[in-house]
């Protein structure tokens, strides 16, 4: 029953949002605090519920990217996933739940009140993670909670983000950390100002060109902007 609920559930939404090129395939997790800007593919499997997905944003099959906001023209690889919840490994003799949480995760507890915080959230969002623009993350990549990678980054296959990327910064490994940058200093700065993403269907279409190169970029819009 559950499925055949989802399943209308889904099919009801993709007509609603078939102006807008925005398909949802089987088997997605969603509500109706999800946001899909236009020209997104949310493949199966995935839970996105009071997620924002930008324009041109794909996520491939079971990802688990839910209470997070996800830029414009990202590319997110399958099994891309937020690791929730903290443990204290300080102070607190113990790390299990019953001695510092009264949410019962396993059934029972020692205490009263909350003695620890067991979720971060971006800023303040109230999000748990948050994807910025033109960010490639490739597969079976984990995500902890409170981290935003940053417009541009790459994310390699197999990493795990513990903290904040830098923008157009590559990172690989466990946890992920920076090899280097896709692009020279000038043209990364010049791109976070730019914002290309920003610029409209119509705009993008037009200097498609332009973008198989970032210097040819930089050249010609730098000196518009200037």
């Amino acid at each position: 029953m559950i499925n055949i609920k989802r399943k209308i559930k889904i099919k009801l939404f993709n007509q609603l949002n078939r102006r807008k090129n925005v398909v949802i395939k089987e088997n997605v997790n969603f509500n109706r605090n999800t946001q899909l800007e236009g020209n997104n593919i949310i493949y199966s499997g995935c839970q996105i519920n009071n997620t924002i997905v930008g324009y041109g944003t794909y996520l491939s099959h079971n990802c688990r990217l839910p209470n997070s906001v996800v830029g414009k023209f990202c590319s997110i690889g399958e099994n891309t996933k937020i690791i929730f919840g903290q443990h204290p490994t300080k102070k607190f003799v113990s790390t299990h739940p019953a001695f510092y949480s009264t949410k019962l995760q396993a059934g029972f507890t020692y205490v009263s009140r909350d003695l620890f915080e067991e979720h971060r959230y971006v800023n303040n969002l109230n999000k748990s993670v948050v994807i910025g623009n033109d960010t490639w993350i490739g597969q079976n990549v984990l995500i902890m909670e409170g981290v935003t990678i940053a417009d541009g980054s790459v994310i390699g296959s197999g990493a795990i983000v513990t903290k904040d990327t830098e923008p157009y910064s590559i990172n690989v490994g466990v946890p992920a950390r920076k090899i280097k940058y896709r692009f020279q200093e000038k043209e990364r700065q010049f791109l976070l100002r730019f914002k290309w993403w920003d610029k409209g269907e119509e705009w993008i279409s037009s200097n498609k060109n332009y973008l198989e190169d970032v210097t040819t970029f930089y050249d010609k819009f730098n000196k518009l902007e200037n």
